[in-house]
């Protein structure tokens, strides 16, 4: 599978990094008109594209299986079977680690920090605010990180890891920073090389404040009195500080073009049945006769949407199941399984889940009634990103019961959005471990573990490489990142 949308880019910018490492070497044959520093516009589309991609691959397939979204299928040893049964080992995180995070979106950021902060500051702030997004997934994922002596590259490749709680602490700074950075005298300004909101200085302020939005949320149901404060304090800004419509959705678009097209839908062609929409996901919007299903799924052979049951991968090749459809995988382009355009936007956070956080935090607040509103806005959110119309919107939302009334106001909540953020890498998981739904029964075919995991091992490569800081992880079940209501 190729990397990105814009693939001659990121391959333009690795290869002058390759000439970057190398200018030591008999320095007297360099060329003086030798381009030894990409432009800014150049690693910026590098740096976006290696984040998109890695948000709707490895990290998206691995906890959309721990929390029921997908399924594994195709027999023993097929990787999302063993995923599906928690078989995943420090060896599977190689790349995911090293490379996709450490090696090439984080280090692409920093580099274009370093190369901009002084004359083009603005590039420098849309940075900070990316590495602030993928810093805080990766603590979600994998607890203490390396984080405050990270991306120091030669002057430090063996970086102490910081916990989960102090990367969050460190991350709203770095937010800030970012802010900051945008409102400077900027020679270079980002335009059409921001594949994500177009130079719209705008869209990166309210990404930034709903990005602390989900940051603060993370503390339930282990909010602290600072972080409750806190939380207050930014919802009092005004609502335009903040996303408010889909348009201004962190997403990273691909190109309907073979080898450019979005990491579900690469995986989806180049594996063909061995990733099937969840029977717990596809059963939760079966029994609401959600209207996102045709946009969400295909119809199985049988004419039904059916699920794949999490665990049973590993008894054979099985196609009786509803697959991925048009909202993860684009247009349909043909009528065989395998025929989309294949640019549907990798989704980040979005304005649905904007609002989603509002109805959670009202809730737990005691504002049932705004907190019923920001539901509803959430909902008509995820529905019109699907495409579907004002009026099964509207026959859906009068249909739900409300809150006010519901024995489980919160899982009515996180049900919800645990639907909506179908596609949306690792967010999902973390809402399960946070609240304990959506309700899931964990697989009981694995001898080792018999609970989901909480936590991704750490790489092999990164405890040989970094063995005194790489911290012992025994245990994926245990309660590990900070937030997690069990530590």
């Amino acid at each position: 599978m190729q990397l990105s949308r814009f693939t001659k880019y990121v391959a333009f910018t690795a290869a002058l990094g390759l000439l970057s490492a190398c200018d030591d070497f008999l320095d007297v044959n360099n060329s003086p008109n030798a381009v030894l520093v990409a432009p800014p516009n150049n690693v910026l589309v590098g740096a976006e594209s290696h984040l998109g991609f890695l948000m709707g691959s490895d990290l998206h397939r691995y906890t959309a299986l721990f929390v029921q979204q997908f399924a594994g299928q195709g027999g023993a040893g097929v990787q999302p079977v063993d995923y599906d049964r928690y078989n995943i080992t420090p060896t599977d995180m190689n790349n995911v680690w090293r490379t996709a995070i450490y090696g090439s979106a984080q280090a692409d950021l920093q580099k274009l920090i370093e190369q901009t902060q002084t004359s083009s500051p603005v590039y420098a702030g849309v940075s900070k605010l990316m590495q602030a997004f993928l810093f805080s997934i990766t603590a979600d994922s994998f607890g203490d990180i390396p984080f405050t002596e990270a991306l120091k590259f030669a002057d430090n490749p063996q970086p102490a890891y910081t916990s989960s709680q102090d990367v969050y602490t460190g991350l709203i700074t770095l937010i800030d920073a970012g802010v900051a950075d945008l409102d400077k005298t900027s020679t270079l300004r980002p335009s059409a090389d921001d594949l994500i909101y177009g130079g719209d200085i705008v869209k990166w302020k309210k990404f930034a404040n709903t990005l602390k939005l989900r940051l603060y949320l993370h503390y339930y149901p282990k909010l602290s009195a600072t972080a409750n404060s806190n939380l207050a304090t930014l919802l009092s800004q005004p609502a335009s500080a903040f996303m408010t419509s889909n348009a201004d959705n962190f997403q990273l678009a691909f190109e309907a073009v073979a080898g450019k097209t979005n990491p579900i839908n690469q995986f989806e062609t180049s594996r063909a049945n061995q990733f099937f929409p969840s029977t717990t996901l596809v059963n939760i919007m079966n029994t609401k006769n959600d209207p996102r299903r045709p946009f969400y799924f295909t119809e199985s052979p049988a004419g039904q949407y059916t699920g794949a049951g999490n665990g049973t991968g590993y008894l054979g090749v099985n196609t009786n199941f509803s697959r991925i459809g048009t909202f993860l995988r684009g247009a349909k382009t043909g009528s065989g399984a395998q025929e989309y355009a294949g640019d549907a936007p990798i989704r980040m956070l979005t304005y649905s889940e904007y609002n989603f956080i509002l109805a959670e935090y009202y809730l737990r607040s005691g504002n049932v009634a705004l907190a019923q509103t920001k539901l509803n806005d959430a909902i008509t959110a995820s529905m019109q990103m699907a495409g579907v119309t004002t009026a099964a919107i509207n026959t859906y939302i009068a249909s739900r019961p409300a809150l006010a009334t519901a024995a489980t106001p919160l899982q009515n909540i996180i049900e919800e959005k645990f639907v909506a953020n179908y596609g949306v890498a690792v967010e999902p998981w973390s809402d399960w471990r946070r609240t304990g739904f959506p309700s899931l029964t964990p697989v009981s075919i694995n001898p080792v573990l018999t609970q989901i995991p909480r936590v991704l091992p750490y790489s092999d490569v990164e405890r040989t490489a970094n063995p005194q800081n790489t911290p012992a992880r025994t245990d994926l079940t245990a309660p590990t990142v900070f937030w997690d209501p069990g530590r």
